[in-house]
């Protein structure tokens, strides 16, 4: 049976806002980290990675800054590609038409989780990773 991986409590994560986090897992028996977001939007809850399609560079340029100025889309810093909260769609910039891959998560007892097998109990934190800000830890349950 697979586990659920813990990624933070849904109180973490406000309306209207956007959180970004490091797992890590394994690839081809290599320990890899995986940066991820989380939004809020409507009471719903969306995961991607943090990888812009147009270059795969992470979406946040500064730390956290996920979000265009009046906050209703993701936005790449880099490229300034914005995609809706919803489906990860791509609606301006150089990957118009392209989307952001979306993670299954579940709601468990107030918990954010998803379910990868690839994911370790580890937290991406320490890994080499060109564009690395500091995020938070993942546990498992």
């Amino acid at each position: 049976m697979a586990e659920l991986f813990v990624i933070c409590e849904t109180q973490e994560i406000q309306e209207e806002n956007v959180r970004g986090f490091v797992l890590a897992r394994m690839v081809d028996g290599t320990m890899t980290p995986w940066p991820i977001l989380v939004a809020r939007k409507g009471g719903a809850f969306h995961a991607y990675e943090n990888k812009c399609p147009h270059e795969g560079v992470r979406l946040d340029a500064r730390t956290e800054d996920f979000l265009d100025e009046d906050g209703n889309f993701l936005k790449c810093g880099t490229h300034g590609a914005l995609f809706d909260l919803d489906d990860g769609q791509c609606f301006i910039g150089p990957c118009k038409g392209a989307s952001l891959k979306r993670i299954d998560i579940v709601i468990d007892d107030g918990d954010i989780c998803l379910i990868d097998d690839s994911l370790t109990e580890e937290d991406g934190l320490h890994l080499e990773e060109p564009d690395a800000h500091p995020e938070v830890v993942i546990t498992s349950e």
